[in-house]
């Protein structure tokens, strides 16, 4: 466990010692910020669409998306790739720490960072509840949402970046998975009744994350996100594997 921490905390701190980590959290709060307004704004013109404007920066629009997968192979795409670029891994890899250890750490670090550039935008809802009464219930489970489904994303990038060498192979990589998984919700928009009506519904994350961003949590809409960041943490694992006996 103090060899997981210890590599969570470089990896969190390598963030923070280069400009990455502050040109991507000051990005990423701009826009967020942006499109926050632009909601208030829409919502407030006469005949518009009954929701709320964290409803709809919790997953209800595409935005949401958009942001979040450029977001994650940002912050993943140099865990592995800059290691094998510059033969830093062999030096981890000889230390006495196991390669879950590795793995897990960087993980670890990665999802801190993640957590870090959301943190802020707590303060919409805190805003928000000044000037007007607000059902704290669905803000909160909005927030799990955009925590799990980073917990699958961020797996995603982990794994990308550890099977290429380069940053940004690692991050196109990550951005097509992402992009696969987007499809997903725009067949089952499409998709009749049946059993791949019942598949796509597991899988559809927009339907997920407007879910929790209504206050709707269910076993489906948690085990999906986590056993899918499981699925690819292994797939990293087994990466880390293949590189070590090459």
């Amino acid at each position: 466990m103090k060899a997981l921490l210890a590599i969570a905390r470089k990896e969190l701190l390598s963030f923070f010692f280069a400009p990455l980590a502050y040109v991507v959290v000051t990005t990423f709060l701009v826009v967020s910020g942006f499109l926050f307004y632009l909601f208030i704004i829409a919502l407030a013109q006469p005949g518009a669409y009954a929701t709320t404007p964290m409803a709809l920066f919790l997953g209800g629009t595409v935005f949401f998306w958009l942001v979040l997968i450029i977001l994650v192979p940002v912050i993943t795409m140099k865990l592995g790739a800059d290691e094998f670029k510059s033969g830093t891994i062999e030096t981890l890899m000889t230390a006495p720490i196991s390669d879950l250890e590795v793995v897990l750490g960087k993980y670890v670090g990665a999802m801190a960072l993640y957590v870090a550039a959301w943190l802020p935008t707590g303060l919409y809802a805190l805003v928000l509840s000044a000037y007007s009464d607000m059902d704290v219930g669905p803000v909160l489970s909005g927030y799990l949402g955009v925590l799990l489904v980073g917990t699958f994303f961020v797996a995603i990038g982990l794994f990308t970046s550890f099977v290429s060498k380069h940053q940004l192979v690692a991050a196109i990589m990550a951005f097509g998975i992402f992009m696969l998984l987007f499809l997903f919700s725009l067949f089952n928009f499409f998709a009749g009744q049946g059993f791949w009506k019942g598949v796509l519904d597991y899988v559809d994350l927009w339907r997920i994350m407007q879910d929790y961003a209504k206050g709707v949590i269910d076993s489906r809409s948690v085990l999906y996100p986590v056993s899918g960041a499981a699925l690819f943490l292994a797939l990293a694992y087994q990466a880390l594997q293949t590189r070590r006996w090459r």
